[in-house]
């Protein structure tokens, strides 16, 4: 991800959130993407405390925060465009949280299965191509949201609507 994206910083406190959400997820799939390249074809000991880490963050950031956040902006900001009458950002991006969700649950799942038994050759394989895909879609996600979605928010947004879903952002964290 660019430090251009990680660097923004937005008006709207609403945007400024999400973004820091998008920054605390993209910490948790580069652990993961860096667990992966280290250990490549190898199946990693997860007694290892980078690994331990890594497994750990993907399972609780993985869950709880995308869900919450994809929630989020499904019911709150994604009706408020389609409200505005732009509706085409909204759906393009409930498509790709609808592939992501579950692929996400599943590496979370992977992540929990591998602290709890470890790695073999098998369940390394299937973890390296899901979170593989995972990393990928999520990137490109984060940076449409970054880089669309979040500067139309910052225009879009009065000071009162901007405050009241700030306010509801911040109760499900």
């Amino acid at each position: 991800m660019s430090n251009e994206v990680r660097m923004m910083s937005f008006a709207r406190r609403t945007a400024q959130l999400l973004h820091e959400d998008h920054q605390a997820t993209i910490a948790v799939i580069e652990s993961l993407d860096e667990l992966i390249a280290r250990a490549r074809k190898k199946a990693p000991d997860v007694t290892d405390p980078a690994v331990k880490k890594a497994l750990g963050n993907a399972t609780g950031a993985i869950e709880e925060e995308i869900s919450n956040h994809f929630g989020f902006e499904e019911d709150e900001l994604f009706t408020r465009l389609e409200e505005m009458g732009d509706a085409a950002i909204g759906e393009h991006l409930r498509s790709e949280h609808a592939a992501l969700l579950p692929l996400g649950e599943d590496v979370a799942q992977q992540s929990r299965d591998a602290l709890a038994n470890g790695f073999d050759d098998a369940s390394w394989l299937k973890f390296r191509t899901s979170a593989g895909e995972l990393i990928e879609r999520m990137f490109a996600h984060i940076q449409k949201e970054e880089m669309a979605l979040l500067p139309m928010l910052e225009e879009l947004l009065d000071d009162e609507t901007d405050m009241e879903l700030s306010s509801a952002y911040a109760e499900i964290h």
